[in-house]
Parts: C-alpha cells; structure tokens; sequence
C-alpha cells in the first residue's frame, strides 16, 4: 500500500475532515507538476519521479469515490480522473511537457472547483445530514 493511501485511510480513522484531506491531495499534485515542469530541461529522471507521484495521487482520488452513493457526479469525477492518468501516463513515457502542464491546470481547475463545493452551504447541509443524503440517493436509484 502507498503511502499517500496509508495516510487517507488514517486521516478517515481520526475522522480528519474528508474535504481538508481531497484539498491537500489536490494541492500536492498541483506541487509535484510544478517540480515535474521545472526539472523538464534538466533532469529527466526527477521529473518522472514526479509525474510519478502525481499519478499516484489520482489514483487515490480514483480510489476514494464513492460510486454507490454520489450518483452522476461520482461517475464524472471518475471519468475526469482516468482522463487525467491517462494524459499524465502518456506525458510520462513521451516526457511531454505540454501534457504536464495540461494536467497540472486542470487540477488547478478541480481544485479551485472543491473549494467552492466546501464553501458553499449546500456542503455545510451535506456534512451536517450526510445519512440523510445517502438514504435519498438510494431511494433514487430504486425509483
């Protein structure tokens, strides 16, 4: 088991707030492409390194989803998120910095997109009645 996966299934043990734990994930990924697209030039070997990590982080955000009870989101965050493996995979075996630097943006882009999700009221209700929720979305899916 990786280590970052270790540490989520820790963190959810000492019921760490989950969205605290997807932003960090989000913002080391961010972090680790900013070292990848600075090493591009000089030093291959570190950047794949940490192309590699990044890869590793989705793949705990993949791993993390909930696809029973998040309905369509879950199913397109799990889309975007091979999507994003997939380009990060290929940028790593043709050491394409462009591709790098695509996926770096748009973790960017998801990561801005969480904060507001965990900003916004709505997520405050969620927290607050999260059974509530699941038992709705169950009712749903039966309907």
């Amino acid at each position: 088991m990786n280590s970052g996966y270790a540490a989520y299934r820790e963190a959810q043990a000492q019921e760490v707030d989950q969205a605290k734990l997807i932003l960090m994930m989000f913002s080391g990924s961010v972090n680790y492409l900013n070292k990848a697209i600075e090493y591009a030039e000089t030093d291959h070997k570190e950047m794949e390194r940490y192309i590699s990590r990044t890869k590793n982080i989705i793949l705990e955000l993949i791993a993390s989803l909930n696809l029973e009870d998040s309905g369509e989101i879950g199913e397109l965050l799990l889309k975007t998120y091979r999507g994003l493996f997939t380009k990060l995979n290929l940028a790593y075996v043709e050491e394409d910095i462009v591709k790098v630097t695509d996926v770096r943006d748009s973790l960017i882009m998801l990561e801005d997109s969480w904060k507001k999700v965990f900003q916004s009221p709505e997520y405050d209700h969620f927290k607050n009645n999260r059974e509530q929720f699941v038992k709705n979305q169950q009712k749903l899916r039966k309907a």
